[in-house]
């Protein structure tokens, strides 16, 4: 009995085989068609590479940087000139505070795109955060300079902080002002606004700016502290004591 379905099987199988040989054309008449050769459809390696960096970057904003950085190591041997991987490389090895290995990663991505401003805007920041303003203070100033480049908040608003550092205040509210014409949603620009309004006792200003942070930003630990301040300042008690009661709620262990 098992032979025999075997035997089915194979019938069935030889049938099949057969019927993908030939074609009907008219009723009784058959025609024999060779088989077509299988066509590959590869696509380019550097389609392939931005596809896997791609991928890398989305893991990487998940915060899974084991995926992102095997995604991006597989983009590289595909494309080893591709600088937006590099870039992202750094930035992963500067989060695992391997600042060493992120130099690397940031100087083969600007020799590879040294006009890819989101590369420089990058690379400034990390510079600014290992401390070395001076260094990021020089690629703040190529991406706010670059005349084509449409990001520059990120650019104007480190250079914003040189400048607070650095006691101008005046030129640091330029520069913050410059970062919101940018991009009129950008949450540290429009914190640091409100600090230099707040610290002019530009009271209404200072609380307009706040209210735009919280908007997009929600409420924060430092903007439920500036915007106490304020709204004392403006002898709003009641306000200033619902911020009090949201900070404490959210953040319990805060001075």
């Amino acid at each position: 009995m098992k032979i025999k379905r075997i035997y089915g099987l194979l019938l069935s199988m030889s049938l099949m085989s057969a019927c993908s040989m030939f074609t009907t054309v008219e009723e009784g008449n058959v025609v024999y068609v060779p088989e077509m050769e299988k066509v590959e459809l590869d696509r380019p390696a550097v389609d392939r590479a931005k596809t896997l960096s791609d991928l890398g970057i989305a893991y990487y904003r998940l915060g899974k940087y084991t995926y992102a950085l095997e995604n991006l190591q597989r983009s590289l041997v595909l494309d080893p000139n591709n600088a937006v991987s590099y870039q992202f490389m750094a930035l992963i090895k500067e989060r695992s505070h391997q600042p060493a290995e992120a130099q690397a990663y940031f100087a083969k991505a600007m020799a590879l795109a040294p006009d890819n401003y989101d590369i420089v805007s990058s690379y400034g920041v990390f510079l600014y955060q290992q401390g070395r303003l001076d260094e990021a203070l020089v690629e703040f100033k190529r991406a706010a300079d670059a005349p084509f480049y449409d990001k520059k908040w990120v650019a104007y608003s480190y250079m914003g902080y040189y400048d607070v550092k650095a006691q101008r205040k005046l030129q640091a509210e330029k520069r913050f002002f410059y970062a919101l014409k940018a991009n009129p949603k950008y949450p540290p620009a429009l914190l640091e606004m409100s600090r230099l309004k707040y610290a002019k006792a530009e009271l209404m200003s200072a609380r307009a700016f706040v209210e735009r942070y919280f908007a997009v930003a929600g409420k924060t630990l430092e903007g439920l502290q500036l915007a106490i301040q304020i709204e004392r300042a403006l002898q709003n008690n009641e306000l200033a004591e619902e911020y009090q009661l949201e900070l404490s709620r959210e953040y319990p262990f805060a001075r």
